[in-house]
């Protein structure tokens, strides 16, 4: 894995490479070598070129807050459960771009962010970019992956946070939080003048429908909210996302923005349109149960899995498991990308085709 060293505020901070993106780019590497390679832990997008004509627009840049059109549908369809009137929807060049500019815009330097684990390895490196502190609050696949708010609430007030960042579904456990804990989770926020940025990229990716509509809370001036077309809609070459902003933060965080890339690709936000007003992606659902197959099959323990396209199993003797994997061409990112204590984890990614899942799945069944 490359690293680069940089020096900010006196201290040095290690900027280091996408562990998900760098697994995607090993297994594109060996197939470019004529090498037979496959990945047991990261997606493979369709190709939906085909269904986008470009035309003279897609050259211009647009206003930096996004196109009006795009704004009001993402904001129809990806917060359609939510009401929050003092929120402004803006479209952001992937989610990336959307959490740094929140990061940076609404922390001051040197600021606390709780990060409960596992996590998506971006969000250490985004709060080290917008020279924050991430303090990690594990949990644990013995309560199903459930934030303990007791505990949360006292790692509060030790720390004293600028805001608290995470998943919903998450990723990689697939676990949603549930209204109840949304509800309480956003109540403590408030009681300690915190922000919660969620993001909810996997919004569409839900195989439980109950669970995630009543994963909602009341309005509040502390929440901010993310989403993908990357994820929902299978576009992550276009580099769209849209955040809800509270209006007083709106206007930093477009000027953040706006700094570091001017506005999300012209194009990107043509296909998110295109994509919003057409057909769903198809349904994961039967990758899903072969997926659910394949853990039982090979012994893992995994806990329900409710939203995105990852599981997330423990695995018994899991360094000769990847050792085999790595002997039939199947990359593995064990879990330990995903924080600390997680090392007999990994991430499991049914977000492909039929075929690719049971290519996959066939030249590692015979490991168990």
């Amino acid at each position: 894995m490359g690293f680069a060293r940089t020096a900010i505020e006196g201290r040095v901070v290690t900027a280091r490479a996408s562990p998900t993106l760098e697994l995607a780019n090993n297994v594109a590497a060996a197939r470019a070598r004529g090498e037979e390679a496959w990945s047991l832990s990261t997606p493979s997008f369709p190709d939906f070129s085909a269904a986008f004509q470009p035309d003279p627009s897609w050259t211009k840049l647009t206003p930096a807050e996004g196109l009006p059109d795009l704004r009001a549908a993402a904001q129809s369809q990806f917060f359609e459960h939510w009401t929050l009137p003092d929120h402004s929807c803006l479209i952001t060049a992937g989610a990336k771009a959307g959490l740094f500019s929140a990061l940076r815009s609404a922390l001051a330097p040197g600021a606390r962010v709780i990060v409960p684990t596992p996590t998506w390895p971006s969000y250490s490196d985004l709060c080290d970019a917008a020279h924050l502190t991430p303090v990690f609050f594990p949990t644990s696949a013995e309560t199903g992956f459930t934030l303990d708010l007791g505990k949360l609430e006292a790692l509060i007030a030790s720390e004293n946070p600028g805001a608290i960042l995470l998943s919903n579904p998450c990723n990689p456990t697939g676990r949603i939080l549930s209204g109840n804990s949304l509800e309480k989770l956003l109540h403590l926020c408030d009681k300690h003048s915190t922000l919660l940025m969620l993001d909810q990229s996997f919004s569409n990716v839900v195989s439980d429908q109950t669970v995630w509509r009543n994963s909602r809370a009341p309005a509040s001036g502390n929440l901010i909210l993310f989403d993908s077309f990357s994820k929902n809609h299978l576009l992550q070459g276009a580099r769209v996302a849209a955040a809800m902003i509270p209006e007083r933060l709106a206007g930093d965080f477009v000027a953040t923005h706006q700094t570091i890339v001017s506005a999300a690709p012209t194009p990107g936000q043509k296909m998110a349109l295109a994509a919003l007003s057409g057909e769903n992606p198809p349904s994961l659902d039967r990758q899903r149960a072969m997926a659910r197959d394949f853990i039982t099959t090979m012994g893992w323990s995994h806990t329900p899995q409710e939203g995105t396209f990852y599981f997330f199993p423990r695995v018994p003797d899991i360094q000769a498991f990847e050792a085999f994997a790595r002997q039939k061409n199947v990359y593995v990112l064990t879990g330990d990308a995903f924080g600390a204590g997680f090392e007999d984890h990994l991430r499991l990614c049914f977000g492909k085709s039929e075929d690719e899942l049971a290519k996959v799945f066939d030249l590692l069944r015979k490991a168990s």
